[in-house]
């Protein structure tokens, strides 16, 4: 009865660990940033950004996180405390009229990469999506050449701070 009782509760330990496991993990996206529900659940939102520089973009994805996601080509909002960014529409050339996949911003506050939780929201669902940036950082680090993208819609920030954020021109 002993060695019943002692199973069963390694059992539900090993349960346990792996249901907070599942929990605290978030999910990456295809550029290694943070996901986010988007659109009442329709479209999923990869949010990156740059510490360097203060630069955050999101991508929209479909479910599978394979697809790109256009949905209405209006400005997104990014906030934490009472810190706010409004992330304009910046359309791929793939993204049909009317629909954007792309949004760009530059702020301050977000210089630094000490900024740890926040949300995302849009006109289309009126809500806001908690999320932590537990990747967004390092993915905007590591895919430094999509900051060189947005070219004219950075403020003055071409060949500023080290690799990773801007790289060196």
């Amino acid at each position: 009865m002993k060695g019943i009782i002692s199973v069963i509760g390694g059992i539900g330990l090993l349960l346990a660990m792996m249901t907070i496991q599942s929990c605290s993990s978030t999910q990456a996206g295809p550029n290694g940033g943070d996901v986010v529900m988007l659109n009442n659940g329709k479209a999923k939102a990869e949010i990156v950004a740059n510490a360097d520089t203060g630069e955050v973009m999101v991508h929209t994805w479909d479910q599978n996180l394979k697809k790109s996601q256009p949905i209405e080509n209006k400005p997104l909002m990014i906030g934490s405390g009472d810190q706010t960014i409004e992330l304009q529409p910046q359309p791929t050339a793939s993204d049909p009229p009317g629909f954007c996949s792309r949004f760009y911003g530059q702020t301050d506050w977000l210089r630094g990469g000490q900024v740890h939780h926040g949300w995302i929201g849009n006109g289309a669902d009126q809500s806001r999506q908690e999320f932590n940036w537990n990747n967004c950082w390092m993915g905007g680090k590591t895919n430094g050449s999509m900051w060189k993208e947005m070219g004219e819609h950075r403020r003055g920030m071409m060949g500023h701070g080290p690799g990773g954020g801007m790289g060196q021109q």
